[in-house]
């Protein structure tokens, strides 16, 4: 059977509980012959500055340390990505993975455009009250803006 699912794109963050959606993206790759598009997204360059901008105190800001915090970010998400494909490899599923700059909310749907997803698949934290006000959700914003389906697999931190 395919045609359904041909392109599932999965927004992962490098955690354990993001990857909680894995399974649900291999059942349906499995079902479906899907390809499975991984993806997580890279601090754009403007967040990198304004973090390490207060702890630098009014010193002038060093465009290097901004460069070599970016370069470890992408080395960093491009390995985890690697891992996580080859697991999943290993099980037959096939797979691209990507790790762009930007906001998460702007790089998932952006993925899921270009690649023209028949779904995203994802977490969600299901964060209520000043926690979802402080931290937003990522996967509300990605459910109110997408042009496909979505598959939300509600997640729970170990307490």
């Amino acid at each position: 059977m395919t045609g359904m699912y041909e392109r599932i794109v999965i927004a992962l963050d490098g955690s354990p509980l993001a990857e909680q959606i894995l399974p649900h993206a291999e059942a349906l790759a499995e079902k479906f012959g899907s390809t499975v598009i991984l993806v997580r997204a890279i601090l754009p360059v403007a967040q990198v500055a304004a973090m390490i901008e207060p702890a630098a105190a009014g010193v002038a800001l060093d465009p290097t340390l901004i460069e070599q915090t970016i370069e470890t970010e992408e080395e960093e998400a491009a390995g985890y990505l690697n891992s996580v494909a080859t697991s999943l490899r290993l099980k037959g599923v096939h797979l691209e993975a990507e790790h762009p700059e930007g906001a998460a909310v702007d790089v998932i749907l952006d993925c899921a455009r270009r690649h023209q997803a028949d779904l995203i698949g994802m977490t969600t934290h299901g964060r209520g009250g000043l926690a979802k006000l402080i931290w937003g959700s990522v996967s509300e914003a990605v459910l109110k803006q997408a042009v496909c389906p979505i598959l939300l697999v509600r997640v729970k931190s170990p307490s």
